[in-house]
């Protein structure tokens, strides 16, 4: 992965599309989009892969990516602009649950746990954003 330049603006806007953070106050989520970096994956690069060490949470900013389960040759969802990925790992403690490739160029930004859950308890809001997203993926699992 290399790192693009994206402006603060950029990623802002991103991020400002995501459910979790969508009501997160313009100020408080521009503290967030300079905290995140940015990183560039070509088609078909990983971003990660199932078993490995969970530690950092992703916002896809252009692009998309494929989210495979185990043992599944189809993705069992895709992510697009906006959508956040690899946020388990920060309430499960445990390694990656599956793996995420990227099924064209894309753009993602990035955040470590550490760093995030210090966000989340500035603002509890996102926090509960975040865990309404969580449950809605499971439910969706579930029926699958």
């Amino acid at each position: 992965m290399t790192a693009p330049r994206l402006s603060t603006a950029a990623k802002l806007t991103a991020l400002s599309r995501c459910d979790v953070f969508a009501r997160i106050p313009s100020d408080a989520l521009g503290v967030l989009a300079e905290m995140m970096e940015a990183e560039s994956l070509g088609a078909g690069d990983l971003l990660f892969e199932r078993g490995e060490p969970s530690d950092a949470v992703f916002v896809v900013a252009a692009g998309t990516l494929a989210v495979h389960g185990a043992d599944r040759a189809e993705p069992v969802r895709t992510l697009g602009p906006s959508e956040l990925v690899g946020e388990y790992g920060m309430f499960a403690g445990q390694t990656r649950t599956a793996t995420v490739t990227a099924t064209d160029d894309s753009t993602v930004l990035s955040l470590d746990y550490e760093r995030f859950r210090a966000f989340l308890h500035q603002f509890p809001q996102a926090m509960f954003e975040l865990l309404a997203t969580a449950v809605q993926r499971l439910v969706e699992a579930e029926r699958g």
